[in-house]
């Protein structure tokens, strides 16, 4: 069985037997892996101190010999990827990318850090919106403010789109059905996810958390159809 190392990142631990831990993490160059970390609930366990989520971490492991989850041999930890203040909003976004990126996927690392650094360098309301925004965009659920997600058509800034039941949609393809987008909301959210300094508007912050959950009720729906 061949031992592996990788940069990881914690998405979260349970519990397994007395003493023993099945860790769920994204590696840097592995992709999500399940890990077996035995012992690591005793008290005099190495791993105890080390496998905190919201850290970045090192790890060596031993390959399964069959089936998926490997055995936990060394963990290190560095530096946190939040200060203290939000550590309850990475919690949110843990499980959001445990969402995003499933089992047997090869991304996810880059992009929680990604979030992680967008959240840490802004308020935590708006912050949060932007963190999982980004998230959202990088597997795949969304597309960007200046594209019609229908019929893939570039929008001018200055003109109003639409939002419906997780899509944003130019006037064409929504109709003018849905919940209308004016220029400004798009230009402030673009330009608050290059720049921290960007101030939103509460009435902003309102209706960017109603589109990131139509988004996630959306996928909801269609997984549940597909499972039918």
């Amino acid at each position: 069985m061949a031992e592996q190392r990788d940069h990881a990142l914690l998405l979260r631990s349970i519990a397994y037997s007395d003493s023993s831990l099945i860790l769920h993490c994204l590696t840097q160059q592995h992709g999500r892996i399940s890990l077996m970390a035995r012992g690591a609930r005793r008290a005099k366990s190495p791993f105890r101190a080390a496998l905190m989520p919201l850290f970045a971490l090192q790890l060596r492991w031993k390959e399964p010999r069959t089936g998926s989850m490997g055995t936990l041999l060394e963990a290190q930890r560095f530096s946190a990827l939040l200060p203290e203040s939000m550590m309850l909003a990475g919690q949110t976004l843990l499980a959001t990318a445990s969402t995003l990126f499933p089992d047997g996927v090869s991304n996810g690392y880059a992009e929680l850090q990604h979030a992680c650094s967008l959240l840490s360098e802004r308020s935590e309301d708006a912050g949060l919106c932007a963190a999982t925004w980004v998230m959202l965009e990088q597997s795949g659920w969304t597309g960007d403010l200046n594209h019609c997600w229908h019929c893939v058509e570039p929008i001018d800034p200055n003109i109003s789109m639409y939002w419906r039941q997780g899509h944003l949609l130019c006037s064409s393809c929504a109709k003018e059905s849905g919940y209308k987008l004016y220029s400004g909301f798009r230009k402030t959210i673009a330009s608050f996810m290059l720049q921290p300094n960007v101030s939103l508007k509460q009435e902003h912050i309102t209706l960017w958390k109603m589109m990131i959950k139509d988004v996630f009720k959306t996928h909801q729906m269609r997984d549940s159809v597909g499972s039918i």
